[in-house]
């Protein structure tokens, strides 16, 4: 497959569009089951938006993305979309945005990404969290530190962005069967957590405050999902980090 090459990064954002999303770009993960999109913030808007979606990519996207996997590439793709505001995927708004074309990219346009495939639609299966960032927020203890998302044994964590400085980061992970309990450590079965989430869950991992850490490939964790994740009630469950997917600091200082 033939590659298009970038010359340069196409500032094509329009002044004027609240929530402008053109400039940044998106995170592409997932399996050949799931595909997810995770908006690259910033704390300034137009760009100050936390947002995770889960998509179906045209047969031209699904076909770039299938010749990278077969050729063994296992570094990042981002998803460079047209030019619209962020707040039209709102999941609260009447008519929100359903899809939207973009450019497929190996790595990352503004570090010698390569396009693998253009105008390629992205069909917004759901929209697993979408939050607008305050630059302006105070800084205080704020216990949330991720967002859980994904099937118990393809299980996603976001990083919580919501006061700066912070970071950008999304890990693969995956629940550990017969480590689930109630608040007060007595067991549950594992069915708990089984359906698992297909909206983002609010987590504590651990006593972890926000420090600068972060998850690292390897690393156990006990995470506590309060009792909006859909049970009826709160539990605890140890996650195994699996790999790094991404992480961006410098956008968020």
């Amino acid at each position: 497959m033939s590659a298009i090459h970038i010359r340069a990064p196409r500032h094509h954002h329009q002044p004027g569009l609240a929530g402008g999303a053109g400039l940044h770009g998106m995170v592409v993960f997932g399996t050949g089951v799931d595909c997810y999109l995770s908006y690259r913030p910033t704390f300034q808007a137009p760009f100050n938006f936390q947002v995770l979606l889960a998509v179906e990519f045209d047969e031209r996207g699904k076909r770039a993305l299938g010749a990278d996997r077969r050729i063994g590439y296992t570094d990042i793709h981002t998803f460079d979309p047209e030019d619209f505001p962020v707040a039209e995927l709102d999941p609260g708004r009447a008519r929100r945005r359903r899809s939207f074309r973009g450019m497929l990219i190996r790595g990352r346009r503004e570090r010698g990404g390569i396009a693998i495939a253009t105008e390629v639609r992205a069909t917004v299966r759901s929209v697993v969290y979408f939050a607008e960032l305050d630059p302006d927020r105070v800084r205080g203890r704020g216990l949330l530190t991720h967002l859980c998302f994904g099937r118990p044994d393809r299980l996603y964590l976001a990083h919580h962005i919501n006061r700066r400085p912070s970071f950008d980061q999304i890990v693969a992970a995956r629940l550990i069967p017969g480590t689930v309990t109630d608040l007060l450590g007595e067991p549950l079965a594992d069915a708990v957590a089984g359906a698992g989430f297909a909206q983002a869950q609010p987590i504590i991992l651990g006593q972890r405050e926000f420090t600068g850490a972060r998850l690292r490939a390897g690393e156990l964790a006990v995470a506590a999902f309060p009792a909006t994740a859909g049970s009826g009630q709160g539990f605890l469950a140890e996650i195994a980090v699996e790999r790094q997917i991404y992480l961006e600091v410098a956008d968020l200082t």
